[in-house]
């Protein structure tokens, strides 16, 4: 178990090394896409083998552009275990509180965010998307902005623990559902 922990860490080590190359080196890409495309397809580490995330960013956001400046974590969760894992909820030091979200469509047909009732269970051997539109892990109350091509970490909690991982921000358009935290939290039971 420690031998695939290592190689694990190594792998991690050396993309988040490829990351900032990639960082460093700016547009010396033909490519017409940022060079937060690149840090995205990077693997996140995991300090529990038994949770981990595929392509997980942040995305990027200025504090001083919103009332109430939040973000999202996006990704792919994935049990390693035997038995199920939930997760329950998650903290960051970039915000004062962070949250587990879907996104519901409204009486009136638009799409709105809400806390997800039980959190994310994840089975036994499973994956479990987090994405724009959908399920995702919310940072409110940002302390600090989040720049396109920086790195941020998220701790979630869930029934094995702990677990935090170190995501790059990138900047991303999409996901611009509406948020009524106080009609939510009211109205759902």
């Amino acid at each position: 178990m420690h031998h695939c922990l290592s190689a694990t860490r190594r792998v991690a080590l050396a993309a988040t090394l490829a990351a900032l190359t990639l960082g460093v080196a700016g547009c010396g890409t033909t490519s017409s896409t940022s060079g937060s495309d690149t840090a995205t397809a990077e693997s996140s580490v995991s300090s529990s083998a038994a949770l981990t995330l595929d392509d997980g960013w942040v995305k990027a956001v200025d504090v001083g552009s919103s009332d109430m400046p939040m973000t999202a974590m996006f990704g792919t969760l994935h049990n390693s275990t035997d038995s199920e894992i939930t997760v329950s909820g998650g903290s960051s030091p970039a915000a004062a509180e962070v949250e587990l979200h879907e996104v519901v469509r409204t009486d009136s047909g638009g799409m709105q965010m809400q806390p997800k009732a039980g959190g994310f269970v994840i089975a036994a051997g499973a994956d479990h998307t987090l994405q724009p539109g959908a399920d995702h892990v919310m940072l409110m109350g940002l302390t600090e902005s989040l720049t396109n091509g920086s790195e941020t970490s998220v701790t979630l909690q869930t029934s094995a623990g702990e677990v935090t991982f170190t995501v790059p921000v990138r900047t991303f358009t999409g996901a611009e559902e509406s948020y009524s935290p106080d009609s939510d939290s009211s109205s759902d039971s």
